[in-house]
């Protein structure tokens, strides 16, 4: 199967494979992706994804979109069609860096850790300005509905909600402040470090299955420092709250989030990416971690919180 991707990519792309050493790797995440590599080892130069074919044009889509205002920060869509027997492919260039398990193989003080989450940060702010200029992926949201139907949505899966979390809902949903309309731009729904590739000259993003799932404001923010400690387990020196403040500050400037609206957004994110984990085997150490998470958060918002703007 993997032989047949290489000669997949020569007969709809001829030309994007260099040399006569082709080799192919096989990444089992959500869905199987398969990276082909020629005489550059270094990166793959493409990588390939079957699947349902209104799934993979949506990709495409975003990916066109988003290529045109920040080429080089988000993979380039190189095909997306149906090949033999009705079968969808989704075709996108492969870019340099080091995955997110290689991150911390070149860090070792706080210092470089924050240089590494600025950088992050930075890749972040690019495609949230690029979305911006899609009048398709603007809008406004309520956020006191918006807790709300989580909370709902946890109820129904028989998540157990701590009375903590439950009276803090409680509170921020009764509030005027909460529940005025916010402006919002799509969000890319999984900003974290696992899909991002990390080079010297550049942090590129990657994996965009999740991309507009939301649009709560900080969503990516909260994505990006919190996947720090959980992917790089304890290696990385700084804490929740530094990661905190490293990456939602500047996002809350750059979305215009009035600063007393960061500590629900953060509830609605954790709220959010437990409702995403329901029923997934992969994700259940993950579910376990945000419930625990959540529950010191209600306890006490300073906690995650404290540092950030009033």
């Amino acid at each position: 199967m993997m032989l047949d991707v290489a000669a997949l990519v020569d007969r709809l792309l001829p030309g994007l494979l260099h040399g006569d050493a082709r080799s192919v790797a096989c990444i089992c995440t959500t869905r199987p992706k398969y990276l082909v590599f020629d005489d550059d080892e270094a990166h793959p130069r493409c990588v390939v994804e079957f699947g349902e074919g209104d799934r993979l044009c949506r990709t495409d889509r975003v990916l066109k979109e988003l290529g045109a205002r920040i080429n080089g920060t988000v993979p380039a869509s190189l095909f997306c069609g149906s090949v033999h027997n009705g079968t969808s492919v989704h075709i996108q260039a492969g870019l340099p860096g080091v995955p997110w398990f290689r991150v911390s193989d070149a860090l070792e003080t706080p210092a470089e850790w924050r240089v590494l989450i600025r950088r992050a940060v930075a890749a972040m702010l690019r495609l949230h300005a690029a979305a911006r200029q899609v009048g398709a992926w603007n809008g406004t949201i309520n956020l006191g509905y918006e807790l709300r139907r989580q909370a709902a949505l946890c109820a129904h899966n028989g998540t157990a909600l701590a009375p903590a979390v439950l009276q803090r809902l409680e509170t921020w949903t009764s509030s005027r402040r909460v529940s005025t309309p916010i402006a919002a731009v799509w969000q890319h729904g999984d900003f974290s470090l696992n899909n991002l590739l990390v080079a010297s000259e550049a942090v590129s993003i990657i994996d965009f299955e999740e991309f507009g799932a939301t649009q709560v404001p900080l969503h990516d923010a909260y994505g990006l420092a919190l996947s720090v400690p959980l992917s790089q387990e304890q290696r990385c020196p700084l804490t929740v709250q530094d990661c905190i403040v490293e990456c939602v500050r500047p996002a809350v400037k750059d979305e215009g989030i009035e600063p007393a609206l960061a500590a629900p957004l953060l509830m609605h994110h954790l709220l959010w990416r437990i409702n995403q984990c329901e029923g997934l085997a992969r994700r259940a150490r993950l579910r376990v971690k945000l419930l625990e998470w959540l529950h010191q958060f209600a306890e006490a918002p300073e906690l995650f919180v404290r540092r950030l703007p009033r």
